[in-house]
């Protein structure tokens, strides 16, 4: 019977950075991981499985933490801070522009309306 010490898939000679990056968030207020299973369609490509989990560091953000299991095998991300504040500013950006958008068909749409049932305001 192996063990993680005795399977050769456990050895490593060094940790590599996400070895190293997930030791040190540990003691910090994380997410519990989630597991994400996605197939492109007709499953050209196949299925692969997305373990994510967050790891809140004071003063310094949140570190993301992925493993990407897929036909090729297993993959490990660890993305640092100013990777996720990035992410998070851009998700914000794209939310506000959809919101703008969204606002001003809404507008358009109510001037419309009023126009058609005689009634003239400026919506600008």
């Amino acid at each position: 019977m192996t063990t993680p010490q005795t399977d050769q898939h456990f050895q490593r000679a060094e940790l590599d950075a996400y070895d190293r990056a997930y030791g040190q968030a540990q003691g910090f207020p994380h997410t519990k991981p989630s597991t994400i299973t996605a197939a492109n369609v007709m499953g050209i490509g196949g299925v692969r499985s997305y373990i994510v989990e967050t790891f809140r560091v004071p003063e310094m953000g949140d570190t993301l933490f992925v493993q990407i299991a897929g036909p090729e095998g297993l993959q490990r991300v660890h993305l640092p801070p100013p990777v996720t504040i990035a992410i998070a500013r851009q998700r914000d950006a794209l939310s506000t522009q959809s919101r703008k958008r969204a606002g001003k068909a809404r507008a358009q749409a109510r001037a419309q309306a009023d126009k058609a049932a005689g009634i003239t305001m400026d919506y600008r």
